[in-house]
């Protein structure tokens, strides 16, 4: 198995066609159905469905997607490393975070890259579910997410680094209508929503509708906080997410209208292995900006 054997069965799940993958690698046909028997055979199982008249991945193709992608991202990885440490970063952290928390990021990498230039950190930008997941399979050193996407373990710590109330949403031509002290206001307008996946942040929006008097007409799930935002923006409902979300996407159309209650509120942690021996995390912990988030919340008695 190399890679080129991958990468051409990634592009044929996704075109169905031999020429247009033949035609994206600048290779011939016969080369793309080549490769893809070598794949097949050094596996051991089809992973294709072929004839003259059409191209479809079977059960074991549509399984191998996911490996694939995953194979040609950790040689991605391995090789981007590699190359660091030969140019002399020595150090690295992999971080996970939540596009609601750009902000409080960006104070904390410009502290750590100013203090520690030789260490490459890598960070993705999850959301909702793919937290979660990420959290419960322990994948990074490091986590920016909401209190409530921590899983039940030992093996994660945690501190909370900010608070903030969920926020509602709105598309300005419905803002001057809505009375936030009556939600009956909102009765007529829809909701868009992140997934439902997110069960404690759904069961925490659904029993705050619920105490004042509403239940959520959810008409759209969006796999990711910044669609439910644009869809907000396009006047196809109202949504209640983390008010941070602003900070990350602008956008033109949507107005914010802060919950009250502490029923609404949310709270941002970062969160690290227990049993992490990465001296880098440990060296992110320690930065003075965190510190200042950490004892601002003792002083308010949230921690």
């Amino acid at each position: 198995m190399d890679t080129l054997q991958l990468k051409l069965f990634l592009s044929l799940s996704k075109t169905l066609n031999f020429t247009k993958t033949a035609n994206e690698f600048y290779v011939t046909q016969p080369t793309v159905s080549n490769y893809v028997k070598s794949l097949e055979s050094s596996i051991g199982v089809k992973l294709l469905n072929r004839d003259s008249h059409s191209v479809s991945l079977t059960p074991e193709g549509q399984e191998f997607v996911r490996y694939a992608n995953r194979l040609i991202a950790l040689q991605n990885e391995a090789e981007e490393r590699i190359r660091n440490l030969a140019g002399g970063r020595r150090g690295f952290i992999r971080i996970a975070m939540l596009s609601s928390a750009a902000a409080l990021f960006s104070e904390f990498l410009g502290e750590y890259a100013s203090k520690y230039p030789e260490v490459q950190v890598n960070v993705d930008l999850l959301e909702g579910s793919e937290m979660m997941e990420a959290l419960i399979k322990n994948n990074y050193d490091l986590y920016l997410c909401h209190e409530h996407m921590l899983p039940e373990t030992d093996s994660i710590a945690h501190a909370v680094i900010s608070r903030a109330r969920l926020t509602l949403f709105v598309n300005k031509a419905d803002a001057p209508a809505i009375d936030m002290n009556d939600w009956s206001s909102l009765s007529h307008l829809r909701f868009v929503s992140t997934p439902a996946e997110d069960f404690t942040l759904s069961m925490q929006i659904n029993k705050m509708c619920a105490k004042r008097g509403i239940s959520p007409d959810v008409i759209n799930f969006y796999n990711r906080a910044d669609m439910a935002l644009i869809a907000v923006n396009s006047g196809v409902g109202v949504a209640i997410l983390p008010p941070q979300l602003t900070d990350f996407y602008k956008c033109e159309n949507v107005v914010g209208l802060p919950i009250e209650g502490d029923d609404a509120n949310i709270f941002m942690v970062i969160a690290w292995r227990k049993d992490s021996g990465n001296d880098d995390a440990r060296n992110f912990l320690s930065l003075d900006s965190l510190k200042k988030h950490f004892d601002a919340n003792k002083e308010a008695g949230i921690i």
